[in-house]
């Protein structure tokens, strides 16, 4: 027996502390960061981080799914899309050809959603840091070249406050270092989720967007010393010219 693991991420975050959508299916396992619903055959996980995963759920109802959460929170133009085939077998075991799984227990199925959907968010995010890092090297080269940022000084705050934010979200909604509780709750998990998350390269992608992350970091802290060092040269050129324009005044006045 054996079907596939389709995720897609068609919005950047669901708030499901406060959304309490189950689209009439049962809830099996509910938290703050993830949603587990069944209807017989057919699995549904939500994730906080904006992915959705189906398992044996019809075309009609993951169409019906997306579209809700789509029209609840902040929809994605281009959502991304991945999947895995999962097939039962002696033991869990992940493979080039998918991932065996013992059973087709609520938790393995949880496990094997969790990791994919870390996968498929990690994905945007490397994106959208490849997009910060572009910025922060024109932005440098910029500095270089003249001496000081362009631009407005409400831009570069902007700019500041989408890294940290970025950052913030990625360790936040996405905990990918950290094993899920059902790990240390159910016997024997620990293997399979090491395995999943080596196949997916869950860490090694984690390590490489913080590396990257506190590149772009230095480089702001490099342009946040030349905007202020740019500040206090117009500030000393309005001293000196104030001073000369008061001496000029006093004698002018004699």
């Amino acid at each position: 027996m054996g079907g596939i693991l389709h995720a897609i991420q068609p919005v950047r975050h669901i708030a499901l502390k406060s959304w309490s959508e189950t689209f009439d299916m049962d809830i099996v396992n509910d938290t703050p960061a993830h949603r587990l619903l069944r209807d017989g055959d057919a699995w549904v996980a939500m994730f906080r981080s904006g992915v959705l995963c189906f398992f044996g759920a019809r075309p009609a109802l993951q169409a019906r799914i997306i579209a809700s959460v789509q029209a609840e929170f902040t929809a994605i133009s281009n959502p991304k899309v991945d999947e895995l085939y999962i097939k039962t077998g002696d033991r869990d075991a992940v493979g080039r050809d998918g991932v065996t799984l013992k059973y087709l227990d609520e938790e393995r199925i949880l496990l094997v959603a969790l990791r994919l959907a870390q996968s498929l968010a990690l994905e945007l995010h490397e994106e959208a840091v490849e997009a910060l890092l572009e910025t922060t090297l024109n932005l440098l080269s910029e500095v270089t070249r003249t001496g000081r940022l362009p631009g407005w000084r409400s831009g570069h705050l902007r700019f500041l406050a989408s890294t940290s934010a970025t950052r913030t979200e990625i360790l936040s909604r996405l905990a990918v270092l950290d094993n899920p509780d059902i790990v240390w709750e159910t016997p024997g998990l620990e293997m399979l989720s090491k395995e999943l998350s080596a196949d997916l390269e869950l860490t090694s992608r984690f390590r490489a967007l913080d590396e990257k992350l506190d590149a772009i970091h230095e480089g702001l802290e490099i342009m946040i010393v030349a905007s202020r060092h740019h500040r206090e040269t117009i500030l000393e050129w309005i001293i000196i010219i104030l001073i000369t324009a008061e001496a000029l005044i006093m004698l002018l006045g004699k």
